[in-house]
């Protein structure tokens, strides 16, 4: 784990770097350089993101509301920058760049809600597991091929940067849903933790 934590801060720092040395951003005006910046970090967290969900729900839960503070910074700079341009993008009768980046946002929003809503949902620990799941994967997926199809600061050597995090979220997301699909169904309402090992059982807790 400590492996695939540094592998994404490091290609998140690499991210940043070549960022703030492209051309791009050379003329580019404050808001757009945090709405890039926002965003180069963004992707490395949800790179690491699938792979806390196993023993780690507390880091997992953490670093998801980070990946969604940077989501919404990176969004609300980019209209704050050009308000016309902004909505139009993120419009369905966007360029495709733009549809992804907006079909990724709204899954995020799912997801993290989902997330708040856990104990509400009256799904089985197995069913919430795999909904949550898919569509985060969906949005590595879609967040990931935004940035790498989109022209700007990230061109070139970025792109590659951004596959290599893709390619290790996606695999997360994989690993995750795999042992989602082989662990033993629990009934509707199941109280038993994300991950096993996360919250000891009343016997357990009695000594």
């Amino acid at each position: 784990m400590r492996v695939l934590v540094a592998v994404a801060a490091l290609g998140g720092a690499l991210l940043v770097a070549l960022a703030l040395a492209a051309p791009h951003l050379a003329q580019a005006s404050p808001v757009v350089v945090v709405s890039t910046l926002a965003a180069c970090v963004a992707v490395a967290a949800l790179a690491v993101q699938p792979w806390l969900t196993r023993r780690r729900v507390g880091a997992h839960v953490r670093v998801g509301g980070i990946v969604a503070a940077l989501v919404a910074v990176h969004v609300v700079a980019l209209v704050v920058e050009s308000p016309d341009d902004a909505l139009y993008s993120m419009s369905p009768d966007g360029p495709t760049r733009a549809r992804m980046a907006l079909f990724a946002t709204v899954l995020l929003v799912v997801v993290t809600l989902l997330g708040l809503l856990r104990r509400r949902l009256p799904w089985s620990a197995a069913t919430w597991r795999f909904v949550h799941g898919s569509l985060a994967g969906l949005v590595v997926v879609l967040g990931v091929g935004h940035a790498v199809i989109i022209q700007g600061a990230l061109d070139g050597w970025g792109e590659a940067v951004l596959v290599v995090l893709g390619g290790l979220g996606a695999v997360g997301v994989v690993v995750r849903l795999v042992r989602v699909l082989r662990r033993p169904a629990t009934p509707p309402g199941d109280t038993t933790a994300h991950d096993r090992g996360q919250v000891r059982t009343e016997d357990e807790a009695r000594g």
